[in-house]
């Protein structure tokens, strides 16, 4: 389905750019349709799978899990499942090679990562400490597969809440 509004074509066209903002600080636009769903593999409708991601100062997260623990806070289902410390923490794991990274296991389904290895021209090890990080972090499932490791991105989008 085409996008009529503009403005919203605009935002969508921006998605994923950067704005150096000069005085040490950046913006990056990430825009999406909410709620559009593409065709899976056997032609049935998929919805896209959005992953929310925190960001908070270690105490209040740990306040947070604390209060959660204690039956005083109930979390929301709209709540964020990932959290980090800091921008700096979450560009570090989420940086455009990592990225990149998460949108070639999402296209290509590896079967291994020493097949993600290959398509990617990273060095297995390295591969795999950096898939371990991700997936601590829930955004990367590694499941087994007899003697095999088959990495699968868990979402296709990540919205960032502060």
């Amino acid at each position: 389905m085409a996008v009529k509004d503009v403005g919203l074509r605009t935002l969508l066209d921006l998605s994923e750019q950067v704005i150096d903002q000069e005085d040490g600080y950046w913006v990056r636009i990430g825009a999406w349709e909410v709620g559009r769903s593409r065709r899976g593999s056997e032609g049935s409708e998929v919805k896209m799978k959005v992953v929310r991601i925190g960001i908070a100062p270690q105490a209040r997260i740990r306040e947070r899990m604390l209060a959660i623990a204690r039956g005083e806070l109930k979390p929301r289902a709209s709540d964020p499942k990932i959290w980090f410390t800091s921008m700096r923490s979450l560009s570090q794991v989420l940086s455009d090679e990592n990225r990149a990274l998460l949108e070639g296991i999402r296209t290509a389904k590896p079967e291994s990562i020493s097949e993600l290895a290959d398509l990617t021209g990273r060095k297995q090890g390295n591969l795999s400490r950096t898939l371990k990080t991700m997936s601590r972090y829930g955004l990367v499932k590694l499941v087994r597969v007899g003697r095999q490791v088959r990495p699968v991105v868990e979402a296709e989008r990540y919205q960032i809440v502060t």
